[in-house]
This record gives C-alpha cells, sequence and structure tokens, in this order.
C-alpha cells in the first residue's frame, strides 16, 4: 500500500512539472515573435510603438516624395535666419539692452555703507539764553577769514564750498540779508539786490549787425564769477559772562567780500562787501550742510561746528572805538597785522587778569 501512495505522488509531480515547462515555452514564442515583428517593421521604414499589449505603427515617409503645404498652418520661423521677429531669439546683449526697463532703475544710490537717517535733518539747537544783568562787560569785535590760508582751505572743498551754501541759503530766502556797509542790521534789503552788488543782475546794450550796420538793443544777463570771493568778514560780540564766570564770544553777521576785476584791462579795483547776512537766521542752513573736516578723524562736520569750534583763522581789522576807525585807518603796513594780534592779546589778557594766581 505503501508502495502504490509513493508512486501516485511521483506520477503528480511528473504532471506539474511537464505543464509547468509548457507554459513557459508558449510565454517564449509569444515573446519572440512580438520581437521579430518590430524588427520587421523597422527594416520596412516605419516606426512602431508599442504601449501595454497594443502596438501603434506610423507610416513610413519616402524621402524622394513633396511635401504637402498646408494652406492654413503658420510659417516656422528660423532662429538663426537675418531679420529676427517678435518670437525669434535674440543675442545675449541684444535681449539684455532691450528687456531693461528705464522707469524701474534707481536715480539715487547709497553712497555709503550706512543709512544717512540724520544728515539733512537736523535742527540747530537754540543758544544758552542769557541774562542781561550776568554781561557786566562785552565788546563787538570784526574779523576777517582770508580763504587763501591753508588753515582756511575747507571754506573752499570743491564739493561744497562756503559760498555756494551762502548763496543758496540768500537765494531761497532762507536768511536775513542787509547791504553790506549795513553792519548794524537795520534794514533788511531784496535778495536780488543783494547779489547784484557783485556785478550781476541784468543789462541792455546795443549790438551791431556787421551786414546791415543797423544797431539793435538786446538784453543780456551777467554771469558773476564766485570764484573771487576770497575773503569774509565777521561780526562778533565778545561778553564776559558772570554767572558761569566764563568769556564767551556769539557771531552776529557775516560778509562775503568779492574782489572786482576790470573787465577790459583786468587790474584789480578792490574787494567789494557783497552783502551782510545776519548769522542766527543762517544757523538752520549750516547745521545741514557738509564740510569738510581738516582734521584727519573721518568725521563729517557741518558749517555751524566749524564756526561753533571756530575751526577757522581769522585776524582782527576793527574793534569797538570812539572814532569808529578801522585798525589800517591809523595804521599802515605790516603794524596792521602787529596791531590785530596786539587786539587778540587785549581780550585774552583781560580775560586772564580776572583771576589770582
Amino acid at each position: 500500500m505503501q508502495i502504490n501512495k509513493i508512486g501516485l505522488l511521483l506520477l503528480v509531480t511528473v504532471m506539474l512539472l511537464g505543464t509547468t515547462s509548457s507554459f513557459a515555452q508558449k510565454k517564449k514564442s509569444t515573446k519572440k515573435k512580438t520581437t521579430s515583428s518590430t524588427v520587421a517593421q523597422s527594416e520596412a521604414g516605419g516606426d512602431s510603438t508599442v504601449t501595454g499589449n497594443a502596438a501603434v505603427t506610423e507610416p513610413a515617409v519616402d524621402p524622394n516624395a513633396t511635401p504637402a503645404i498646408d494652406p492654413n498652418a503658420a510659417p516656422a520661423t528660423d532662429p538663426n535666419a537675418a531679420g529676427t521677429t517678435s518670437g525669434a531669439v535674440l543675442a545675449p546683449g541684444a535681449a539684455t539692452a532691450s528687456t531693461l526697463d528705464s522707469s524701474n532703475l534707481k536715480t539715487e544710490v547709497q553712497k555709503l555703507p550706512w543709512v544717512q537717517e540724520i544728515t539733512g535733518k537736523r535742527v540747530a539747537m537754540g543758544y544758552e539764553p542769557i541774562r542781561e544783568a550776568d554781561v557786566f562787560w562785552w565788546k563787538n569785535v570784526w574779523r576777517v577769514i582770508d580763504l587763501r590760508e591753508k588753515i582756511n582751505l575747507h571754506f573752499k572743498w570743491p564739493k561744497a564750498p562756503f559760498i555756494q551754501v551762502l548763496l543758496d541759503a540768500v537765494q531761497g530766502g532762507k536768511c536775513q540779508v542787509y547791504s553790506g556797509m549795513d553792519d548794524d542790521f537795520s534794514a533788511p534789503i531784496d535778495p536780488k539786490e543783494a547779489l547784484n552788488v557783485a556785478g550781476g543782475g541784468v543789462d541792455s546794450i546795443y549790438v551791431t549787425d556787421p551786414g546791415t550796420g543797423i544797431q539793435t538793443l538786446q538784453v543780456i544777463t551777467k554771469e558773476v564769477n564766485w570764484n573771487n570771493v576770497n575773503k569774509l568778514r565777521l561780526k562778533e560780540v565778545w561778553f564776559f559772562n558772570k554767572q558761569t564766570s566764563t568769556m564767551e564770544v556769539r557771531i552776529m553777521g557775516i560778509c562775503p567780500l568779492y574782489d572786482n576785476y576790470d573787465p577790459t584791462t583786468g587790474d584789480f579795483r578792490g574787494e567789494v562787501p557783497v552783502f551782510w547776512v545776519y548769522f542766527p537766521s543762517l544757523r538752520q542752513t549750516l547745521v545741514n550742510s557738509t564740510a569738510y573736516n581738516p582734521f584727519p578723524n573721518g568725521i563729517r562736520l557741518n558749517w555751524d561746528q566749524v564756526y561753533a569750534l571756530r575751526l577757522f583763522g581769522s585776524y582782527i581789522y576793527k574793534v569797538d572805538n570812539v572814532q569808529d576807525f578801522r585798525i589800517k585807518d591809523y595804521k599802515s603796513g605790516i603794524d596792521i597785522l602787529y596791531e590785530s594780534e596786539a587786539k587778540k592779546q587785549e581780550l585774552f589778557n583781560f580775560e586772564h587778569d580776572l583771576w589770582e594766581y
């Protein structure tokens, strides 16, 4: 009985093996047929693409046949052909130039690594109030700042010369202007009238026509070369404040001196005081104007700080006196400079002698 069971199991196993081998052979034959059909189609000139269990075959193209033209089709554009159209591919340089929008360009750029949040927005600090009872001595002093001296070269800084700052304030009506002879600040004048003293303004001249010889009247505008301003006058008030026991000074006015030259011969005629500006009314403009720092510490100053710190060289040309004389009225030559230094020393000695040592 056991031998019959073993024989039956062997028979079933052989039958299963035979069925498996026959199924594998059928599968291989199917793959060979599909491959052979694909090769035959490619040799005949057609392309066949098999997707899943279905094959899609494209028709073969005859190289000698004339292609049909569709009248409704849009013409193709060659990107390398001359005379490119809007759909053509441009050269890199041309594409950049054509696609650049000038309206989006920045007109102002940041000139420093930091944002200038304070420059141009300062407010001039008011002077410390002084009681009249605390002032027991004071004197008016007039000085001259020679812009040609080395210590005063920052007044002619090419990027922002002081005379240009002063002219902008006068023309813009930002300060009180007085006549060049009115250092008492008694009667303000029109800024245009003040600027005409240097030779500017409007004039009319007769011009002769070289062809007809007829003279016609033409209106011209006279230009003023403000580079001829080489000196500035200052009016100061020196006083002793007994409340603080200090000698103090306040600048009251400033006046540019214009070097007047003969227009025909070029000879020097003299210095013309153009106008006086009341200094306290000018401080708001000065505090928002950039000045060059003569000391190499890398900090930009404004013009109000330059005058407050007295970063300039000057000499005295007049001090209060009973005859209202200037120094040049009773001294001459180099004695004028000696007298100027003597007046400066008097101011120093007056404060020095108030103390005991």
